[in-house]
């Protein structure tokens, strides 16, 4: 079968690391062919995975779903190519996507929700209408399943919860300093809460403490202004995007997501995959992988003041038993997110409907 995978962008980001994962699968693994393809700009994800082998085709048009000439742009795309399935991933390439695959007549359309939309009343009406042409809508995690449903937006049978995958990477050696180092991996931007983060960390005990903020986003000037105010220069550090995170993490004591939203979190299933402590937001699908007190450590991401006091219990906590939650959060994920997995899961559902 011949499968497009159409997503918004693919530069940086959570869905284009899935689709990074996705492209490093062994060939012998995949049984259809694969396009991928991004509505917007494309960037560090499209060429990884060109590189890996794959056609990718990117439109460059304003992604927005008010530009409804995303629709015939892909409605022209998709006659051409003749696919068996059109996969869309994310608001944008769910709404065109979906719409031009179904006037295209393609034979079967797959949707994936990657988070939880803030989606108006009349939003959720016109979604409701739209996931009705898909076979089934992929869900990231059990609660971005149960948003959907609890709006209305798809029925418990159109749902499937598949998991991204997370490339495994070689555990690196620890660099620690002789100061407790905190790690947040991340776009910087506001829902992911970077400034919650550098406010609590203000506020430490530890007045030693070093915290490293890994990522880009329209949030930088703004958290780096905010570090200024604060008079932090010294030791909160900006690294700006890097394609190795993992290098970052093992500079860590301590890994913390401060997302105020989280379909699923894959930088937090990176860090454990690192053997890694991680100390994260209670929201999402971030506690269908961690457990309190046992494989890592959950706050609300609304509260700061409950923040500062998970934040200055671990760091007194000796580091042997950091060491132990690190150890269990590993062996938690641990061939639960093979990219083997994810890849059977889906040419499964793919095909179901071509039975």
């Amino acid at each position: 079968m011949k499968v497009i995978r159409l997503t918004t962008l693919l530069d940086f980001g959570g869905q284009e690391r899935q689709y990074i994962s996705f492209s490093e699968a062994d060939f012998q693994l995949l049984k259809n062919e694969y396009i991928f393809g991004a509505i917007g700009y494309g960037g560090h994800a499209e060429q990884i995975i060109r590189k890996k082998g794959f056609e990718v085709v990117i439109f460059n048009k304003n992604p927005k779903i008010s530009n409804l000439k995303n629709i015939w742009v892909l409605y022209k795309w998709f006659k051409k190519i003749k696919p068996d399935v059109v996969h869309t991933a994310a608001a944008e390439a769910n709404f065109h996507g979906i719409l031009a695959a179904k006037l295209a007549g393609v034979k079967m359309i797959i949707s994936e929700e990657i988070g939880f939309p803030n989606h108006s009343i009349k939003a959720k009406f016109i979604f409701k209408i739209i996931y009705k042409f898909s076979y089934k809508v992929i869900c990231v995690s059990n609660a971005v399943k149960d948003f959907l449903i609890t709006n209305k937006e798809i029925n418990p049978q159109k749902g499937i919860v598949i998991y991204n995958p997370v490339s495994e990477t070689n555990v690196l050696l620890k660099q620690l300093s002789s100061e407790f180092t905190i790690v947040t991996v991340g776009r910087l931007e506001k829902v992911k809460n970077q400034k919650l983060l550098i406010s609590a960390f203000s506020k430490l005990e530890n007045v030693k403490a070093r915290l490293i903020v890994v990522g880009n986003g329209s949030e930088r000037k703004n958290l780096e202004s905010l570090v200024q105010l604060l008079k932090l220069e010294e030791r909160v550090s900006f690294t700006g995007f890097t394609k190795n995170p993992a290098k970052n993490i093992s500079k860590a004591h301590l890994f913390v997501l401060p997302s105020l939203s989280e379909g699923f979190g894959i930088a937090v299933v990176e860090a454990m995959q690192q053997e890694t402590a991680c100390l994260c937001s209670n929201i999402g699908g971030i506690p269908e992988f961690i457990t309190h007190n046992e494989t890592g450590w959950l706050f609300n991401p609304t509260s700061e003041k409950e923040l500062v006091d998970q934040l200055n219990k671990i760091i007194a906590t000796p580091y042997v038993e950091i060491e132990k939650i690190a150890k269990q959060a590993k062996l938690a994920v641990n061939n639960r997110f093979t990219v083997q997995r994810y890849v059977e899961r889906l040419e499964n559902l793919y095909q179901k409907k071509h039975d």
